[in-house]
């Protein structure tokens, strides 16, 4: 039998509770075997948004019959392990510990791993729902998801969702000023105009399936994407994780989700305070802010194109030349350079330019790349 401690409560501050220089710790694993990384910071002013990286920590995750597998430091606040199968075993309970560079040691309480029941299905519906214009209606597709009920597994769930999109660029007639401030006419080659773009949906999906009958619960609603963005144009598809929780943790993502619901991940923005079963060993009042858990992981993937029936929207002006090049470049701020000066005809009118950086290299956008996923 497994003796808990009581580092966690129900904990409801104001959000000038927040100190700088207090502990955050992210650290959610799987029963996946690879490589799963935990993120370490101090919490900084409330006028800032990002945390400040906490380096050269130890870190270790221990199961409960003392099996250990240490951390590594990989720079900017983040520790990786490459977690096997043989020590993921469902129904074991397990705990974080660690030391910061000061010396100070820390400690979760334990925390079980539940397997996640199967997640059967995942699949879309046409919606149309209120815009920002009040005489039109936003249309999109709806993501939902089907499950098996399994009581045994764990009443309480999460949802992680990753989106993948194809983006492509238009192909202008283009020319830079580098950085040896002399023009050069850009060729086909010397553009990048095609990416696929990944992104974490910045939402927290929880439920409680303790109370729900039957065998299958259906049409879980996930995310909904407009038709007004770029996003459904050339290909898209969303991976959904399906993670069992304790009891502890589901009251930590719902307590997390009225703090972050619209700041991304974790480590995105600067998290308010949040129940924590983290404990400080050396000073048992300390507050810090995070959690540690283990998940059963459950996950399907979807892809999307050419839905029928569904207006998408097509931006004329995306990436369209803008505001004319600075007139005196020999003068102009070397950081800033290379400037790119693109023409084109656009719905029968003649625009010239500057574009920016990204519309060039498409790889600029957050989160992309130009090589082609191997799921896609």
């Amino acid at each position: 039998m497994l003796l808990f401690s009581s580092c966690i409560e129900r904990y409801y501050p104001d959000e000038n509770e927040v100190q700088a220089g207090m502990l955050v710790v992210s650290a959610h694993l799987d029963d996946q075997p690879g490589p799963q990384v935990i993120y370490v910071s101090r919490s900084i002013s409330l006028s800032k948004t990002v945390p400040d990286p906490l380096l050269g920590c130890y870190i270790e995750v221990e199961r409960e019959d003392g099996e250990v597998r240490v951390f590594d430091d990989l720079g900017s606040g983040q520790y990786m392990a490459d977690l096997d199968a043989a020590f993921l075993k469902r129904g074991k309970a397990y705990r974080l510990y660690m030391i910061t560079p000061e010396g100070k040691p820390y400690e979760s309480e334990f925390e079980i791993l539940h397997p996640s029941p199967d997640l059967e299905e995942v699949y879309y519906e046409i919606e149309e729902r209120p815009s920002l214009d009040p005489e039109h209606t936003e249309q999109g597709i709806r993501l939902y998801a089907d499950f098996e009920i399994e009581k045994d597994s764990g009443r309480y769930l999460r949802w992680e969702l990753v989106e993948t999109y194809e983006q492509h660029n238009p192909d202008y007639e283009t020319r830079m000023y580098g950085t040896d401030r002399r023009w050069y006419t850009l060729t086909a080659t010397d553009k990048i105009l095609e990416c696929w773009i990944t992104a974490l949906i910045p939402v927290i999906y929880t439920l409680d399936i303790g109370n729900i009958s039957g065998e299958t619960y259906r049409m879980l609603p996930l995310n909904f994407v407009s038709g007004q963005t770029r996003r459904l144009h050339h290909g898209y598809s969303l991976l959904v994780r399906q993670l069992s929780l304790s009891e502890k943790a589901f009251w930590y993502w719902n307590e997390l989700s009225k703090n972050v619901q619209s700041g991304g991940s974790l480590f995105d923005k600067q998290p308010a305070l949040t129940p924590s079963n983290l404990c400080s060993l050396d000073e048992p009042g300390e507050q810090v802010i995070g959690y540690f858990s283990i998940s059963g992981v459950s996950e399907k993937r979807i892809f999307v194109e050419n839905v029928p029936g569904l207006d998408v929207y097509w931006d004329p002006y995306f990436c369209a030349p803008q505001s004319p090049p600075p007139m005196f470049l020999w003068n102009y701020p070397s950081e800033n350079l290379p400037l790119y000066v693109a023409s084109a005809t656009i719905l029968g009118r003649y625009e010239a330019g500057e574009v920016k950086d990204a519309c060039i290299d498409c790889r600029l956008y957050k989160g992309s790349t130009n090589i082609k996923p191997d799921f896609w």
